[in-house]
């Protein structure tokens, strides 16, 4: 194993960049004294290298190093080291695909698993950004145990553990992380962030602390914390920290959102109505931004404004009842009472249980009202 000397990592014999942090790493021998680290490849090159790649007829080692190569190249590692925010490109989602059909093929030639840590590391990261969180939970916990002292490998088995809503276990595997690297901001903050998911925003507030002091350039871990903030009702906190995300990264959409809902709470309406409009400039299509938007209209009594808004975010989630029930609301309030009937059905067909759709519809059958369907 050769430890990366810039952020301790252990690397597997041979590697010449550090699958962390990506510094080189010292030569081992002679041997790789003179090696120079992977040349950046094109997409096309990428994608060329994998059609081409033969697995019968070459060595087991020489083909997962090609694989780690790929992965590495396609930045598919490190992706997952900060949120689950931050989106694969349909590229990468292709490589790491034709990557599994490679290993197969290597596995069914051999007759066995393959039990490399590093290429069951990145494989699990693939499996993760592709959404197969069974299988990259499988992979990282298998990375574990070939390595029990590689924090990236426990870190990324609890972030598949979070996606699969096991957040007792989650939690457990960023505490080993932050033991085996106490410096891992990440895991700090994501510990945290498993702590939101289990309502319990007093005790992510103190990790996401922990988090910022390692990295206060951090703009996840700021936005973590606001948003826990403004959960929490702590609004003139929230837009501190959301402030600060925003400042570290100006196109950051969730934070834009969530500081229209702190500005909303604390009665500054027309500035929320800028934040919510920030966040379309930068996501026209964002769900949340247009049922937000709409929602402030409709609390400064912009009825026309609302129902547009609502449209917009029904064009964006046809699927969401909660869109259906305040563009209902907004028609009901402008005397539309049929149309607002309709709206109302279509909220207890997608959810059955949104009780204020039901109130809303028995009100106005009350009143002589029937339904079209």
């Amino acid at each position: 194993m050769i430890r990366c000397p810039a952020c301790g990592t252990g690397n597997m014999e041979g590697s010449t960049i550090c699958k962390k942090c990506r510094q080189l790493l010292p030569a081992t021998g002679p041997a790789l004294s003179a090696a120079p680290p992977p040349d950046r490849r094109s997409t096309k090159d990428l994608i060329e290298d994998i059609k081409a790649m033969e697995v019968i007829g070459r060595e087991p080692d020489d083909v997962v190093r090609g694989l780690v190569d790929i992965l590495l190249q396609a930045d598919i590692p490190v992706l997952i080291e900060k949120y689950p925010m931050r989106q694969v490109n349909d590229f990468q989602k292709f490589l790491a695909e034709m990557v599994e059909e490679k290993l197969e093929e290597l596995e069914r030639h051999l007759g066995a698993p393959v039990r490399d840590s590093l290429l069951l590391l990145y494989l699990g990261s693939a499996a993760y950004l592709l959404g197969d969180y069974d299988r990259s939970l499988e992979r990282f916990t298998t990375a574990t145990q070939l390595d029990r002292t590689d924090a990236i490998a426990e870190y990324d088995r609890g972030m598949a553990l979070q996606s699969l809503g096991r957040y007792d276990e989650a939690l457990s595997s960023f505490t080993r992380a932050i033991t085996l690297r106490p410096e891992f901001e990440q895991a700090w903050a994501n510990k945290a962030r498993t702590f939101v998911l289990q309502g319990k925003g007093a005790d992510a507030l103190e990790y996401f602390e922990r988090a910022l002091c390692l990295d206060r350039g951090d703009p996840e871990a700021w936005f973590g914390k606001g948003s826990t903030e403004e959960d929490m009702g702590q609004y003139e906190e929230a837009l501190r920290c959301l402030d600060t995300a925003i400042k570290l990264r100006p196109d950051f959409v969730p934070a834009w959102n969530y500081k229209g809902d702190a500005l909303f709470h604390l009665g500054r309406l027309d500035e929320a109505l800028e934040s919510y409009a920030r966040a379309l400039e930068i996501h026209p299509h964002d769900f949340d931004a247009w049922n937000n938007l709409g929602i402030a209209y409709f609390a400064k009594k912009d009825l026309d404004h609302a129902l547009e808004a609502f449209d917009k975010a029904i064009m964006v989630r046809a699927e969401s009842d909660d869109a259906w029930l305040n563009k209902g609301t907004v028609l009901e309030l402008k005397g539309d009472l049929q149309e607002a009937l309709a709206c109302y059905d279509r909220a207890l067909r997608l959810n059955s249980d949104c009780e204020q759709a039901r109130h809303a519809r028995e009100k106005l059958y009350s009143i002589g009202m029937t339904s079209n369907v």
